[in-house]
Parts: structure tokens; sequence; C-alpha cells
């Protein structure tokens, strides 16, 4: 060896570089909001869609509750009619107890018609909600309000053009008439036997209304004759 000379396999001075990791955006963090944000939103729409369907079935239970409600309309029609039927009582409108001896045929019953020159009916006894007298028609007193909530109003018109006895030749009337056959005296048989023609029975038409829970608000009409 020669002085000052110097011989290694030392690492001295030798210097080595690390890759770097690679860079992160935050892809994955991104995905992550999107897929929540869209699992809230899924989950918003169906609790909404449940709230409906709860809802529209509440409704229609209401609806049929009202709908069933009628028939005490009908049937306390029918009580007032019955012990009058055949008596000049009925040959005049009766409007304190929601009776008209004629059809009224330019009466708008459920006021939905949406034609201003219909008269109409007060079911809310609040004058038609500012209507006219002349196109305000009475129904009856409210009857009393069910267990469910439903307030039943009706309204009668018998089925004549004009006021006065129904079977008046001058009168025009929707009527009923029933033909029976009486046979022989002795025979079973009735093809030759007289023929029973009573008088003509007059139609009634009852127009129930029922507004009960929710607004809901119920329409039925009932013919009948006696």
């Amino acid at each position: 060896m020669r002085a000052g000379s110097f011989s290694g396999h030392g690492q001295a001075g030798v210097s080595r570089s690390r890759p770097m990791p690679a860079r992160q955006d935050g892809v994955v963090l991104y995905i992550a909001l999107i897929v929540l944000i869209a699992m809230t939103l899924a989950g918003s729409a169906l609790i909404r869609s449940a709230d409906t369907g709860t809802m529209v079935a509440g409704n229609l239970a209401f609806k049929k509750a009202a709908t069933l409600a009628s028939d005490a309309g009908a049937e306390a029609a029918i009580s007032y009619l019955l012990p009058l039927e055949g008596s000049a009582t009925l040959h005049q409108d009766q409007a304190a107890s929601g009776y008209y001896a004629t059809a009224q045929s330019s009466l708008d019953l459920t006021g939905n018609s949406g034609i201003a020159n219909l008269a109409k009916v007060d079911w809310d006894d609040n004058n038609c909600n500012g209507a006219g007298a002349a196109a305000c028609i009475k129904a009856s007193a409210p009857l009393t309000t069910d267990g469910a909530g439903n307030t039943v109003t009706y309204i009668i018109h018998r089925l004549c053009q004009a006021a006065g006895d129904s079977n008046s030749t001058s009168n025009s009337c929707v009527t009923y008439q029933s033909v029976g056959a009486s046979p022989k005296r002795g025979e079973l048989k009735y093809g030759d036997d007289k023929r029973f023609e009573p008088l003509p029975t007059v139609y009634y038409r009852i127009t129930t209304r029922v507004k009960g829970p929710r607004n809901t608000v119920s329409f039925v009409e009932t013919m009948l004759h006696f």
C-alpha cells in the first residue's frame, strides 16, 4: 500500500432514495358520501310512501263510514213521509222540513256543477255560503252527529213538474203503478181474469249528504214510492 491511500468497501457517501407513496385524492370518501346521500333519500321516500298509504287508507275508511251513515238520513226522510202519504200536506213545499213538492230540475244538489244560474242546497245552514235567498234551497235540520263524527242532512223532492195533487190531469209526475190479477171465483187460472189497476203512486227522491272527519263529504240518493 501506498502511504496516504485508503481502500475499503464501506457505504459512506452513498445515498439511496426510497419511492414516495402514491398520492391519495380522497375518491373513496366522495363515493361513500354519494352512497350515504342516496340511502338517505331512499329512506325518506320509503317513509313518505308509507305515510301516504296510511293516509289514503284512512281517507277511504272515512268515506265508507260517511256513505254508511247516509242510511240514517234516508230512514229519517221516510219517517217524515210515511205519516203524510196521501195527505194534502205533501202537495205543497214544506221547506222547514226539507220537503219540496216538485223535482226542482234546475237545482245543483252537490254544489259542484259550476253553473252559476242553478239554485243550490243550503246544506250547512249558512245561506249557501252567501248565495241569494232565491237561489238557496233549505235542507232538513242536521241529524244528531253519530259516534264517528258524521253529520247527516237530507232533502226530499216529489218527482212532479208542479205542486198540487199528483193524480191531477194538469200535473205530470213520475209514478209507479202495479197491475195485479184476480182469479175467477172457484178457479185457479189467470188467463181471463179481471185486472186490478190501482191509482199510481208518485216517486220521491231523497238526497242525503253526510259530512264527516277530514272534510269527508258523501252524497247518496234514494228513490222510493209507497
